[in-house]
C-alpha cells in the first residue's frame, strides 16, 4: 500500500514538474537580462535557454537570446531567434527593428527599411530617423 501511494505521488509530481512553468521561465529571463546587460553573453544564452525550456512560447526569451547571440557575433542564430519571437508574437516590434539593423549594417537598405517600417507599424518608438530615407530604397 505504501509503495502504491509513493508511486502515485512520484508520478503526480513528475507530471506537474514537466509542464510549462511561466514563473520559472520569467525568473531565468530576468537573470539572463542581468547577464546580458553586464556583457556576460554566454551566461545570458544559457539562462535564456532555461527560460525557453520552461515556456516555449516566451517570445521575450527568444528575443533577448537573439540579442546575446548578436553580441557574440553569431548573427545567424540571432536572426533565427528573432524570427521565432515574431512567430510567437507577430506584433512584437523589437525583433523587426534588430533584424533591420543587421540588414543596414550589411548595406542592404531596402530590406532594412522593410523591417524598420514593420517595427514602426507595431509601435516601436523613435523610428523617424530610421525610416526617413526609406523612400529612396
Amino acid at each position: 500500500m505504501k509503495r502504491l501511494l509513493f508511486a502515485s505521488l512520484a508520478a503526480f509530481f513528475l507530471m506537474v514538474s514537466c509542464g510549462p512553468n511561466p514563473e520559472k521561465s520569467r525568473m531565468f529571463l530576468d537573470k539572463g537580462l542581468d547577464c546580458l546587460y553586464t556583457s556576460q553573453f554566454d551566461e545570458a544564452i544559457e539562462l535564456f535557454d532555461k527560460a525557453i525550456k520552461y515556456d516555449e512560447n516566451n517570445h521575450e526569451a527568444y528575443f533577448y537570446r537573439g540579442c546575446a547571440y548578436s553580441n557574440n557575433f553569431n548573427n545567424d542564430m540571432a536572426v533565427k531567434d528573432w524570427n521565432k519571437a515574431i512567430e510567437i508574437k507577430q506584433d512584437y516590434a523589437d525583433p523587426y527593428f534588430n533584424i533591420g539593423l543587421l540588414y543596414r549594417r550589411n548595406n542592404d537598405y531596402s530590406m532594412a527599411c522593410y523591417y524598420f517600417k514593420l517595427a514602426e507599424k507595431y509601435g516601436r518608438q523613435n523610428m523617424e530617423d530610421y525610416v526617413k530615407f526609406c523612400d529612396y530604397y
